[in-house]
């Protein structure tokens, strides 16, 4: 009677556990300088402008990508304008903020003018960010 009890608990526990555990990525949150904070390199874009990016060791070689320091340090690392090959690949300096739990303000140059913009998160988890650049209009 004792092995028909352990089993019904243990299967229960097992049920349980199945249930509390998300298959879906994170959403961004409170504790969201502390995620972002890395080298994230280009991985894809869908057709309507969702970027993917994954966690690598450091910004190289031809994909472009964002360097996040601790207190918002930048680097923007991009292609030239051009963008015919060969393409001549640059570190950009520059600074990110947050706003809000879903939104960051990046200030970077770009061909000598400044370039502002805003990323929505849309998920983060500790391998993959993915994000939408937004203008200071909202588009």
């Amino acid at each position: 009677m004792k092995t028909r009890g352990s089993l019904a608990l243990l299967t229960g526990m097992v049920l349980l556990l199945a249930a509390c555990t998300s298959t879906s990525e994170p959403t961004p949150g409170p504790n969201l300088p502390a995620a972002l904070v890395g080298v994230w390199v280009w991985e894809g874009e869908s057709d309507d402008g969702v970027k993917v990016y994954m966690r690598a060791a450091a910004l190289a070689g031809d994909r472009s990508g964002y360097e996040f320091g601790e207190h918002g340090g930048l680097l923007v690392r991009t292609a030239g304008w051009c963008g015919t090959p060969p393409l001549n690949w640059s570190n950009l300096e520059g600074l990110w903020d947050q706003i809000d739990d879903r939104r960051l303000e990046i200030h970077h140059a770009w061909r000598g003018e400044p370039r502002e913009y805003q990323l929505e998160i849309i998920s983060l988890s500790p391998r993959r960010l993915t994000c939408r650049e937004r203008n200071g209009d909202g588009s």
